[in-house]
């Protein structure tokens, strides 16, 4: 009854010390990256009525309201306009930009990333990107936002091409 005793007091602690003696054969680095940080300007509500549904967890932005044609003035020339037509299959297309070329688009809270690359020009930046940008504001004929690279403060704003007709700006 001893030799027992001891024999398994033998096992149970030889045991135990090779279970935690073995090292992990490689340790991996865990990266905690959020896949979403919202504005930092950001309140806490819920906004009713409205397009942007903004509350403590989530953002909500009415990807029907998306679909169409954004446009805006082109710097320095009068009565010329560019932008992008987003389309219900996730396809999206430049409009008078004509060495970029949009391929979709998709859209994560209030983040609308847009896949491109640039076509018919000599250079080693020609490599498939994707732009991301935060969308600010959204209305029936409104739209604005915010590169996540540019400087602060930044804004582009658009309008919606509604009836084959450009809506003009507000000033």
């Amino acid at each position: 009854m001893k030799n027992s005793l001891l024999l398994v007091s033998f096992i149970t602690i030889f045991s135990f010390a090779c279970h935690h003696s073995r090292k992990p054969e490689k340790e991996e680095a865990v990266v905690d990256t959020p896949v979403y940080a919202p504005a930092m300007d950001t309140v806490p509500s819920v906004v009713e009525d409205s397009t942007v549904t903004v509350s403590a967890d989530t953002i909500v932005i009415d990807t029907v309201k998306l679909i169409g044609k954004w446009l805006q003035p082109v710097t320095g020339k009068d009565n010329e306009w560019q932008g992008m037509e987003l389309k219900k299959n996730r396809k999206a297309i430049a409009i008078n930009m004509y060495s970029l070329v949009y391929e979709k688009w998709e859209l994560q809270h209030d983040t609308l990333l847009l896949w491109n690359h640039a076509e018919g020009v000599k250079s080693s930046d020609s490599t498939r990107t994707i732009d991301t940008v935060i969308i600010r504001d959204l209305t029936d004929t409104s739209l604005v936002l915010f590169p996540v690279k540019a400087a602060e403060g930044y804004l582009e704003k658009y309008r919606k091409e509604t009836g084959g007709k450009k809506v003009k700006s507000r000033k």
